[in-house]
């Protein structure tokens, strides 16, 4: 994972953006954090279909998981925003409704904020420090060591045999297509024939996007739930099976399928892929 060299990764940028996004004081009326919609027990994913701005307006589309962020080219579910540091920047004026003059007045007016700033950036907080220190804590937000990690690596104990052939039955059906290890996204744009939402047309303003969405990450997919862009698929089960059924308009969703032995088999490998995250609480606030 690369670092742009304006915005280099440390572990007092890390910390601070760690910070920041469990603080409320960092949306326009103190009311909501980051980790509103984000909860690290969820995988930093929401249980809402889509979630409230600050001033009741609600998203379009469900937030997904920023675990492993720092690997994907591109951002938001349209891939509208071409760094962490943009989409940081959009989510905290946008979802947070900041008005980074005023934001960046109360973290400077608190010592430890202020000092912390200075330490990471050589200044104190400004509104163009706050999305970079947000990007960077995203950067260090990973998730490895699930057991089909763990088995990869040698230890053959850690998958189930349901789990081993639930990866055959993921591969044999070609999930893996879209899904490729080992962050199991591809970051392609695909139409799975959801909804009626533009999509990916959106950031590129061609007809060929309409219904196309980022291939989202499986990885601790069996506690991301609700699913898809507009979280209509309330559990994991109805996901698969919504899958399974195929998509005409996309060639590489044909319809399949499965046994219910095959099914649990592929909700066990789906299962599998749950790991630890390099932050798993909220931090102490200055």
């Amino acid at each position: 994972m690369n670092s742009p060299d304006e915005n280099p990764t440390t572990a007092e940028r890390a910390e601070l953006g760690w910070m920041l996004f469990f603080d409320k004081r960092a949306s326009k009326d103190g009311s909501m954090a980051c980790a509103g919609c984000h909860f690290p027990e969820r995988a930093y994913t929401t249980p809402e279909a889509v979630d409230v701005k600050v001033g009741g307006a609600k998203n379009k589309r469900n937030a997904p998981t920023i675990t492993n962020l720092g690997f994907h080219p591109q951002f938001y579910w349209d891939g509208r925003m071409p760094t962490l540091e943009a989409v940081s920047n959009a989510a905290w004026k946008g979802q947070l409704g900041a008005d980074p003059a005023e934001v960046v007045k109360t973290l400077n007016a608190v010592p430890q904020y202020k000092a912390r700033f200075e330490r990471a950036f050589g200044e104190p907080a400004t509104p163009e420090n706050v999305p970079r220190a947000y990007a960077v804590f995203f950067r260090t937000l990973l998730n490895a060591n699930s057991p089909w990690d763990r088995a990869q690596n040698g230890d053959k104990a850690a998958l189930s045999k349901d789990a081993e052939a639930g990866y055959k039955v993921f591969q044999a059906k070609g999930c893996v297509a879209c899904h490729t290890p080992p962050l199991f996204t591809n970051y392609a744009y695909e139409n799975a024939g959801i909804g009626d939402d533009p999509g990916r047309k959106d950031a590129t303003k061609e007809d060929a996007d309409t219904g196309k969405f980022k291939v989202p990450s499986l990885r601790n997919v069996a506690l991301t739930s609700p699913y898809f862009h507009d979280g209509s698929a309330a559990t994991l089960e109805a996901a698969v099976d919504l899958m399974v059924k195929g998509n005409k308009a996309n060639p590489l969703l044909k319809p399949q399928k499965l046994s219910k032995k095959e099914t649990a088999q592929l909700l066990a490998f789906l299962q599998s892929l749950t790991g630890e995250s390099t932050y798993t609480q909220p931090p102490t606030l200055p």
